[in-house]
């Protein structure tokens, strides 16, 4: 991908998640009283869930642009032997170890259950 693409797609999942801690925001001043059935209702409107979904997928968009340019602009032989120079031996080791531990990282809380029997919320 060209470089203005991934500016631009981190600028806007940025925004994105901006617009969406302003909406919580806006229930949550909005509303005086917040109890186990106002939540809830408020959960189970079609807006919330869709904006959840955007705003979730847009976190993980957001995150891994993120790790990407650190793992490719921090972790390579000249930045780290300009640290030490033994540390630039190994930096594109460090640099694969670094993006396999953190897609590694993500997969797994990706799939982790979440399942949370309805009588525990009570």
């Amino acid at each position: 991908m060209s470089g203005s693409l991934i500016w631009r797609l981190q600028r806007w999942s940025s925004v994105l998640i901006f617009i969406y801690l302003i909406y919580l925001l806006s229930f949550f001043i909005s509303t005086h009283q917040i109890n186990f059935e106002i939540w809830n209702i408020f959960v189970q409107t079609l807006v919330f869930k869709i904006s959840t979904s955007i705003v979730f997928c847009s976190i993980i968009i957001h995150s891994f642009i993120g790790l990407w340019a650190v793992g490719t602009d921090y972790l390579t032989p000249r930045v780290l032997g300009f640290l030490n120079l033994s540390l630039s031996k190994i930096a594109d080791l460090s640099r694969l170890l670094f993006n396999f531990f953190f897609s590694a990282l993500g997969l797994i809380l990706y799939l982790q259950p979440q399942d949370v029997p309805h009588a525990q919320l009570k």
